[in-house]
């Protein structure tokens, strides 16, 4: 789905840990500029079980999501969108998955470059110095 959390945020590492694997589940990221700025995703369920091969806590959590989002969401509006009008907070209450301090989101160290490419950083001015350059 393109949301760019593989890129960006998932390790490279092979599971090997069979006692303490776990999933994590994220929602509301997105890379695509589209009607609203790109997104860092949230975790929402940070350890579910990782009972294979048909990983039923997973699904269920990710069910619960769905159905919420369903239930509430206007049309073509996108999870992230969808939690960021009601709030997290009423993102938790509706979907029924429990909140704890460690989804907190206080990480602040990607600001500096947070939108920004190779080619140009995302601003009011940049059209500007893509009008000035003849682009």
């Amino acid at each position: 789905m393109f949301c760019g959390n593989c890129y960006t945020m998932c390790m490279a590492l092979p599971l090997t840990d069979k006692e303490g694997d776990c999933v994590t589940i994220m929602a509301g990221g997105k890379v695509s500029n589209r009607i609203s700025p790109p997104k860092f995703s949230k975790v929402v369920v940070p350890g579910a079980p990782n009972n294979h091969p048909r990983y039923p806590e997973v699904c269920e959590s990710v069910k619960k999501i769905i159905e919420a989002y369903v239930a509430d969401a206007n049309k073509y509006e996108r999870i992230g969108d969808w939690a960021e009008r009601i709030g997290w907070e009423r993102f938790f209450e509706k979907t029924g998955l429990p909140f704890t301090e460690h989804l907190i989101d206080d990480y602040r160290l990607a600001y500096d470059t947070y939108r920004t490419s190779t080619l140009f950083k995302y601003s009011d001015a940049s059209w500007k110095v893509t009008e000035a350059v003849g682009g």
